[in-house]
């Protein structure tokens, strides 16, 4: 299995690069998070980068995640994900599948990221946690679906090969919010009590 954090958003709803916020909680910037979460179950990684974001690139780089810079980040998070399974591919071939996480989601533990990962690793076509019957992320694809991977296009990421697919997704609930949270606004980066 190979990890795939998608970082080459443009924080537009945020007003600032979101990627490099402090988060409170752990002292380290949102990115960096993400990308500690989805190594220490997946140390197959690589984030897929904007190749105009030095100070990204450079804090993930201490993470020992494989940067991969996406010339086509203009064309949607399609052309990230196809950029992060083609580098994947070559990097690590052989690969079960691949778990693609997003850099705005940093409060994901390893052990969703796990479940995700061991249900690929057993056969699942597509498998993601859901929480109150909501599918959440991260998300994970097997090998077979890798040339409909390589052929998505648009800003909607792979929900419709999930769609087209939704008999043969694998679902597993959790009680954690979390993965639905992402981070669009500051007002995100606070941590709701529960």
């Amino acid at each position: 299995m190979a990890g795939i954090l998608l970082a080459a958003g443009k924080s537009a709803r945020f007003g600032s690069n979101k990627l490099l916020q402090q988060l409170p909680e752990y002292q380290t910037p949102m990115a960096v998070q993400s990308a500690c979460n989805l190594l220490e179950v997946l140390p197959n990684s690589v984030a897929v980068v904007r190749e105009d974001d030095q100070q990204l690139k450079s804090l993930l780089s201490e993470t020992g995640i494989k940067l991969i810079e996406n010339p086509h980040t203009n064309f949607g998070m399609s052309s990230s994900i196809r950029c992060g399974i083609e580098s994947a591919n070559q990097l690590f071939p052989n690969t079960k599948g691949w778990v693609l996480a997003l850099a705005d989601m940093p409060y994901i533990p390893a052990a969703i990221i796990k479940q995700v990962a061991d249900a690929i690793l057993h056969g699942k076509l597509i498998a993601a946690p859901e929480y109150k019957n909501q599918r959440g992320h991260p998300v994970g694809f097997s090998c077979q679906l890798l040339g409909e991977l390589l052929t998505l296009t648009g800003d909607v990421g792979a929900r419709l090969l999930i769609d087209k697919y939704s008999n043969q997704l694998y679902t597993f609930e959790t009680n954690d919010e979390v993965v639905l949270r992402d981070i669009d606004r500051p007002k995100d980066l606070i941590k709701e009590d529960k």
